[in-house]
């Protein structure tokens, strides 16, 4: 398979073709929690390396998915909490990073891409009256790697810069493979100012440890943005703010309170009932640390007029599968 090293982002080298790597055929596969991984090769150039990973999805785990996310439904989806439960059941959405050595030597992950391929059982599944395919560099990804027409396939390439000196010829590949977590919601709640000291309990969804919220307030809070925002375009300004801590403690990027509804687009100056579609929806960044320790803040989605009350959901990052490292040796460069 040619394989190139493009500045232009092109990874699956459907353009301008530039730096062709030598193939160093690897062909190793092993199971990551439950799935099966091959690792067929890695490409190697003086502009860098890049790695493909083929993952396989039993055809029924696919099957079981399309037929609790029908098309009907998946048509139907329209809120942040339903696009994250189907990402989280689908078996196909499962991304990851990859950090690679060779011959001990780390490069630095400069970009990644991931395409699928799937088989007739699940094309006619999904059958309609506006046909698909699977795209054409899957089914070149299929026929290189020989990979089981029966089943589905997640393809990931990874573009790699050297970080210091060249490995141009490697006889070994350290690979450590970690999971995206994926959000899950596991409980919802409504604040209005009256929420001081209130208590909610939820638990973690894949290891069942329990958690108690306790509310310590919920404020109105009016923002301004005159002078960060587009000239021409009004912002919604309202939004509340809500004060809360946990326990037991659990760290901050694994535990979020995110509000259910969305915000209000921005409008046009010169039209305010015309929805400003360039400049999409606003949310606010909270900076820096709430003053009281072991306190945590929330913010709302931003309106025009003040809210009363907000419904919010507790949310959790959950890794589906632990971070794995191995090693293979690899064999002599594919001249082809």
């Amino acid at each position: 398979m040619n394989v190139y090293h493009n500045g232009n982002g092109d990874i699956w080298g459907r353009h301008i073709h530039k730096n062709k790597l030598t193939e160093f055929p690897i062909g190793q596969t092993f199971l990551w929690g439950a799935q099966e991984v091959t690792v067929p090769a890695v490409y190697v150039g003086n502009a860098g390396a890049v790695l493909d990973i083929c993952t396989k999805i039993p055809l029924e785990d696919m099957i079981a998915f399309l037929k609790k996310w029908d098309q009907k439904r998946r048509l139907a989806l329209h809120t942040q909490e339903e696009y994250e439960q189907i990402e989280f059941d689908n078996p196909a959405s499962r991304e990851f990073t990859v950090n690679m050595h060779l011959n001990g030597r780390a490069l630095a992950c400069r970009m990644g891409s991931s395409l699928r391929w799937f088989p007739s059982d699940i094309i006619q599944m999904e059958a309609s009256e506006k046909q698909w395919s699977n795209p054409m560099e899957t089914e070149n990804l299929m026929t290189a790697y020989g990979c089981d027409r029966s089943c589905c396939w997640h393809f990931m390439r990874l573009v790699y810069d050297w970080n210091g000196d060249k490995v141009l010829t490697p006889q070994k590949i350290s690979l450590l493979f970690a999971a995206h977590p994926l959000s899950v919601t596991t409980a919802h709640f409504t604040t209005n100012i009256s929420c001081n000291e209130t208590k909610i309990k939820t638990a973690h969804p894949e290891t069942g440890q329990e958690y108690t919220l306790t509310l310590h307030g919920c404020e109105q809070n009016k923002n301004s943005f005159d002078k960060i925002g587009a000239e021409g375009v009004i912002y919604p300004k309202y939004c509340q703010i809500l004060s809360y801590s946990v326990t037991p403690e659990i760290e901050q990027g694994l535990f979020d309170i995110r509000d259910c509804a969305e915000s209000d687009s921005p409008r046009r100056a010169d039209d305010p009932e015309k929805s400003s579609r360039s400049h999409g929806a606003t949310a606010i960044f909270m900076a820096g640390k709430n003053p009281v320790p072991n306190r945590r803040t929330a913010c709302s989605s931003l309106h025009f007029e003040p809210v009363t009350e907000v419904q919010w959901r507790i949310v959790f990052q959950v890794n589906c599968k632990e971070d794995i490292e191995i090693s293979f040796p690899i064999e002599k460069p594919n001249t082809r």
